[in-house]
Parts: structure tokens; C-alpha cells; sequence
């Protein structure tokens, strides 16, 4: 092998050196400059200072607070009150048309007609009574629930000063929170605040 050879042989090997020296420094400084996922999502701990926060499960508020509960037992009696009413109607008219339907072959023309201007006017009735009940049920069940809304917003409110948080929130199944920690569910001592509040208000 020649003495220029040589120097070439040395030359690409310097250059190849440098080449992955360089790689290697740039991949280290970019892994540096990249945020990683614990870094972006990392949650600061609450000092002292900070905002002091909690949240109440909406859900669990509505099945153990004693107001709610007495607002659901007060609407489903409405809607049996309404569905029964609703169902005499119904059996009035189906024994109507059975007894129209077995005596109509030996009915004469006008006695027809006067069974069926009957049925039909008993059929409208009961489209009627319905759309009144149904009506009359949702409005009730409006008014209920602004009832509780407001009752249980004046509440919180009121609760929340007191305890000293700056936010407490609401959290439900498919609501607009998606995570929260459970140090911060405040749920509990809520509900038995509230009906605590309840009771003396009676």
C-alpha cells in the first residue's frame, strides 16, 4: 500500500468520526429541547397560597340529598297519577269499539253512525286528556327543578364560603370534567351539609 493510500484511508476515517460525533451531539441536544409528556402534564402541588379547589359529584348529590329525593318521589307520583287516569280512558274506549264491533252487523245505518261519532269523540278525548296531563307533568317537573337548582345553588354557594374554597365545582357522568382527584371530592361532607340545612328548613 502506497503512502497516498495511506493518507486517503486516514483522511475518511477522521471524516466518518466526525460525522457520527456530530450525529451523536445532535440527537443528545434535541432529546434535551424536547418537552416530554410528564413535563407538559406535570400537575404543580397546591401551596398555600394557591387557589383552594373542590368538586361534588352532581349525581350522588341527586340520589342522596333528601330534597331531591323528595322532588322524585313527588313526580312519580304525578306521572302514575296521570298514567292511570290516562288507562281508564283507554279501557273505556276499547270496551266501546268491542261492543260496537260485535253488534255492528245487526245495527241498522243511523245507530252506526251514531256508535262511531261516539268512538270518535271519545278517541279525541283521550288525545286531549293526554296532551293536558303531559303538559301539566313537565311543567310540574320544571317548576320542581328549578326549585332544587336554586335551593342547592344557594347552598353551595353558602357552604362553600363558609369551608373557605375559592371554586367548588360540579363533576357528573358525561359532564365537561373529565378527571378530577379524589382529595378534592368534598361530595360527603356536602350532602350531609345539605340535609342537614334541609331538615332545619322544614
Amino acid at each position: 500500500m502506497t503512502k497516498s493510500t495511506h493518507q486517503i484511508l486516514y483522511i475518511i476515517l477522521f471524516v466518518l468520526l466526525a460525522v457520527l460525533y456530530f450525529i451523536q451531539f445532535s440527537s443528545s441536544t434535541n432529546t434535551e429541547n424536547i418537552p416530554t409528556i410528564e413535563k407538559e402534564l406535570a400537575i404543580q402541588p397546591l401551596n398555600e397560597g394557591g387557589l383552594n379547589i373542590a368538586f361534588v359529584n352532581s349525581d350522588t348529590v341527586s340520589k342522596y340529598y333528601e330534597f331531591a329525593k323528595k322532588i322524585q318521589k313527588t313526580l312519580t307520583n304525578k306521572r302514575s297519577e296521570a298514567e292511570g287516569q290516562i288507562k281508564s280512558k283507554y279501557f273505556a274506549y276499547e270496551s266501546l269499539v268491542q261492543e260496537f264491533e260485535k253488534a255492528s252487523p245487526i245495527m241498522g245505518d243511523r245507530e252506526k253512525m251514531e256508535k262511531a261519532q261516539k268512538i270518535r269523540l271519545l278517541e279525541q278525548e283521550i288525545m286531549q286528556v293526554e296532551q293536558q296531563l303531559s303538559e301539566q307533568v313537565s311543567r310540574q317537573e320544571l317548576e320542581l327543578t328549578q326549585s332544587y337548582i336554586v335551593k342547592t345553588n344557594d347552598y353551595m354557594q353558602e357552604i362553600g364560603k363558609t369551608l373557605g374554597y375559592d371554586y367548588v365545582m360540579s363533576y357528573r357522568v358525561g359532564g365537561a370534567m373529565l378527571y378530577a382527584n379524589e382529595r378534592h371530592d368534598i361530595t360527603n361532607e356536602i350532602i350531609k351539609l345539605l340535609n342537614e340545612r334541609y331538615e332545619s328548613s322544614k
